[in-house]
């Protein structure tokens, strides 16, 4: 990481905007329709990936070509959305969330068109991938946008929402993927993607702006269109800060993603285990199809069905970690702020280690596993009821998302101003990994058959199972070998230098001040 004095972003000021023009301000309904379109916005565009699933075949069988190439339709728009907030990350902070989502709306949509009508296979992969490019830029926006409309204390049931549309959406879109692949032409699945993003691009087109930011760089200019005195605000007086410095965004954009992957041990051991286990997710869910059509003769509508158990598995990993997991943190940093009240002198440990919240990851570790060996040992015949193999998604689905949020709420605690930067190179770890992972799936199963397949897969699961303790017992030592990392003297009431040094060097991204958009 380079030297903070040397290479600075100025943080913004964070304008206080008169109460008309500030988004924290509006109606309660007003906020929650604007959230719950983006909401809308992100499901087609995180679905694209696994929704080609339906098509395969006939996309193979049409244009003639290899199951490898064929995979790459997965795999590629993966890799779009692995570099693409790296690249979109600051457009949000130089032209404001708006014109990010509108641009996202009309390219997203204008190449899965391309996609639907593609004369080739090579049209068609270079499509998925603007595709994934493009419409990624709305990952790297909506966290902004809801800081910009919510206080922590109000973001608690949209992060369930949010976080259960990013882990849901992947593992629910073979789905209508498989239906519509019996029934229609592959275009129409390719289709789906189109309409869907464009008939949400209708309604994110009216939405109005809510970066700060911006709204108030809007205000000045109107304000200096009006009236004489430029420096006179509207109504009250109003902060405005300058615009940021596109060429020190983009490079910090770009930079300390990667920087922070390659020089802090903690963030790269993190992030290759969880594209490690995310890998994992995606060939199992390759294998999937090959399974239930080989050994129970289903349809491929009804094998896209056998999707939703993982899927229910993301939903009982929302309602555990925000159910027990949270609330056990939560009553723990409580039982700490007693204990430290009572005492007549500060207390060296104010607040909880990042390590209190690793029991999440613990349980993914044993959950994750335990699912592909249960898949593996009940999937071998069709004598055995397919709901016994069914049900081996729920944990696995389950573990996948509290591995999620539970590394998302340790990444917060240990890099306070740097966690955007942080899940950007954990995202970007991931989802480089899950553009290959599909590509040998199925071959694998076909070379090895369904059981023994399911079994090395289990087996190569096993070896994640410690992952969690380690991290429980070995990472502050972890932390105390990553510079940047979140030290004892965090804890030792002497925030000050630590905390200006890390705002130095890091400009929020769609933060107000320095809340955290923790869940």
């Amino acid at each position: 990481m380079p030297n903070s004095s040397s290479s600075t972003v100025a943080v913004p000021v964070v304008p206080e905007l008169p109460d008309a023009h500030n988004p924290r301000k509006w109606s309660t309904l007003k906020r929650w329709y604007i959230a719950l379109v983006i909401w809308n916005f992100i499901a087609p565009i995180d679905m694209t990936s696994t929704l080609y699933a339906g098509g395969q075949a006939q996309i193979q069988e049409e244009f003639k070509v290899s199951h490898f190439v064929v995979t790459l339709g997965v795999g590629l728009v993966n890799f779009g959305f692995a570099i693409g907030p790296l690249v979109y990350a600051p457009l949000s902070e130089l032209y404001g969330r708006q014109p990010v989502y509108i641009a996202t709306a009309i390219t997203f949509a204008a190449f899965s068109l391309g996609t639907a009508l593609a004369p080739n296979i090579e049209a068609l992969l270079i499509f998925r991938l603007l595709a994934g490019a493009l419409g990624a830029a709305v990952f790297s926006n909506f966290g902004g946008s809801l800081s910009d409309m919510f206080t922590p204390d109000e973001r608690g049931p949209l992060v369930a929402l949010f976080t259960l549309v990013l882990q849901g959406a992947p593992t629910i879109g073979p789905v209508p993927g498989s239906l519509m692949g019996q029934y229609v032409s592959w275009r129409w699945i390719m289709g789906l993607n189109a309409i869907w993003g464009a008939a949400i691009g209708l309604l994110v087109l009216f939405l109005p702006e809510t970066e700060p930011g911006k709204i108030a760089r809007t205000l000045k200019r109107k304000e200096e269109k009006d009236r004489e005195d430029s420096e006179k605000a509207i109504g009250v007086s109003v902060l405005v800060p300058d615009a940021p410095r596109k060429l020190d965004l983009w490079v910090k954009s770009l930079l300390t993603p990667l920087i922070l992957l390659f020089r802090e041990p903690i963030v790269l051991a993190t992030s290759l285990y969880h594209a490690f286990v995310y890998g994992l997710l995606f060939i199992l869910l390759e294998g999937y199809p090959y399974v239930y059509q080989h050994t129970y003769s289903l349809s491929l509508a009804k094998t896209g069905l056998t999707f939703i158990s993982p899927w229910i598995g993301n939903v009982f990993g929302v309602l555990v970690y925000f159910g027990y997991f949270k609330q056990s943190y939560v009553a723990a940093q409580q039982r700490l702020y007693a204990e430290n009240a009572r005492l007549p002198y500060p207390h060296p440990n104010p607040t909880l280690r990042p390590e209190a919240r690793l029991p999440g990851v613990i349980l993914s570790s044993l959950l994750v596993p335990i699912g592909m060996f249960w898949f593996a040992a009940a999937s071998n015949s069709p004598h055995v009821h397919i709901i016994v193999p069914l049900l081996s998604g729920v944990p696995v689905g389950m573990g996948m998302t509290l591995l999620q949020l539970s590394l998302a709420n340790y990444y917060i605690d240990l890099y306070p101003t740097l966690s955007a930067s942080v899940l950007a190179a954990n995202c970007f770890v991931r989802n480089m990994l899950a553009t290959w992972f599909p590509t040998f799936a199925t071959p694998m199963y076909e070379n090895l058959g369904g059981r023994r397949a399911s079994f090395v897969l289990a087996g190569i699961g096993c070896a994640g199972v410690p992952a969690g303790v380690i991290l429980l017992i070995w990472g502050e030592k972890l932390r105390g070998m990553s510079k940047r990392a979140a030290k004892e003297r965090e804890w030792d009431g002497q925030r000050g230098g630590w905390v200006d040094e890390l705002r130095a060097s890091e400009s929020p991204s769609g933060t107000h001040g320095d809340e955290k958009a923790s869940a």
